[in-house]
């Protein structure tokens, strides 16, 4: 019988006419092809799972997970998976990714989860048995922890490089590369503060990991410029409508809390407290200033116009797809594989000051 580094080989030769995501003969056949028994051709089979070439799903079989030298070459096929293809920051990340992957020749493949975990996890069990070359995931927001874990675990032993843009998830040790949530949220209230606003609002319709890190920084400025820190500013539910956000405010508002300023978490909920409170009789930056998160085309459509942070998208995805490039290769790791693009404000009219930004600094 043959020893198991031939039966390695021999298996390597069998899948040159085999395409990505395709099926290994089952042990048995290899067994009588390979003249080996099956404690060498699993030992085999091992190696080669290790070194990414093979990866096995429990009881459905083993199959090929990457091309191999002497394979016919094909162009790359890229996954990027988003949770609202529909959206305009997530369109900028696609056009960032797709800017760098053309520069390689890499074909990408966008894929709408709808904010659906289970969605997520369907095309990327499906996109796995289609042999993609790697994913770059934008992570879908689910409340069950370990199902999500699970997930990211079989991408993890399929051997296919992946990257996860915007946020992390807990417990996965994948590159991450994102704005600098923390500091866009220090940058947004530091401009209100410098604008003469002092009883500043955070607003926000979810909390998860984005949010509380735009709060830290929401908290932090305020300390920086020793501010009080009124908790009931602090207006993060747990995944509620927008009208119930605006309702929230509005109470806030009318109570004995003095406001005279809105952050909000994006720019939809900024938008849209804009035209609440202006149905309030409030009259924007005089009265009250609002300030958004990821500058997008709808702030400068608004009366009058929104002062909202760059999320710098489009600078995301083109590092996402640049650090997953690097991966594929296999080129040396950088290190820390925690990427943090700097977010930029867009000023604008909401948030001049009550002065009409005649007295711009505290």
């Amino acid at each position: 019988m043959l020893h198991y580094k031939e039966v390695k080989e021999g298996i390597k030769a069998l899948l040159i006419g085999m395409s990505n995501g395709q099926r290994l003969p089952g042990r048995l056949q290899l067994m009588k092809l390979l003249d080996a028994s099956r404690a060498t051709v699993d030992k085999a089979v091992k190696e080669l799972e290790k070194e990414g070439v093979l990866f096995s799903r429990f009881g459905s079989g083993t199959y090929v997970a990457r091309r191999l030298d002497g394979v016919i070459p094909q162009m790359e096929n890229w996954c990027l998976i988003v949770p609202d293809a529909g959206e305009a920051v997530y369109a900028q990340l696609a056009e960032g990714v797709q800017k760098h992957a053309k520069k390689c020749s890499v074909h990408v493949i966008l894929c709408n989860s709808e904010r659906s975990a289970q969605k997520q996890a369907a095309y990327i069990e499906r996109l796995i048995m289609a042999g993609v070359d790697g994913f770059i995931i934008v992570p879908a927001v689910s409340l069950r922890v370990p199902d999500n874990l699970e997930l990211y675990k079989m991408l993890q032993q399929s051997k296919i490089p992946f990257v996860f843009c915007c946020r992390d998830v807990e417990g996965v040790d994948a590159p991450i590369v994102k704005s600098n949530d923390f500091y866009g949220g220090y940058m947004a209230t530091l401009h209100l503060l410098e604008r003469g606003y002092k009883n500043i609002v955070y607003l926000s319709r979810q909390r998860y990991r984005t949010s509380i890190d735009r709060c830290q920084g929401y908290i932090s400025a305020l300390q920086h410029r020793n501010q009080p820190i009124e908790r009931k500013r602090i207006i993060m539910l747990e995944d509620e409508s927008m009208d119930m956000c605006c309702r929230r405010l509005e109470q806030l508002i009318q109570s004995d809390v003095s406001v005279d300023a809105v952050f909000g978490f994006n720019d939809t909920i900024a938008l849209m407290a804009m035209e609440h409170l202006k149905q309030m009789g409030l009259q924007i930056s005089k009265d009250i200033g609002v300030i958004g998160y990821d500058d997008l085309a709808d702030c400068l459509e608004a009366q009058p116009p929104l002062t909202s942070v760059a999320y710098q998208m489009a600078a995301v995805g083109e590092m996402a797809a640049r650090v997953l490039g690097k991966m594929i290769d296999q080129e040396e790791k950088d290190g820390f594989a925690y990427y943090l693009i700097e977010p930029e404000i867009q000023e604008r009219e909401s948030c001049l000051g009550k002065d009409g930004g005649q007295d711009a600094k505290l």
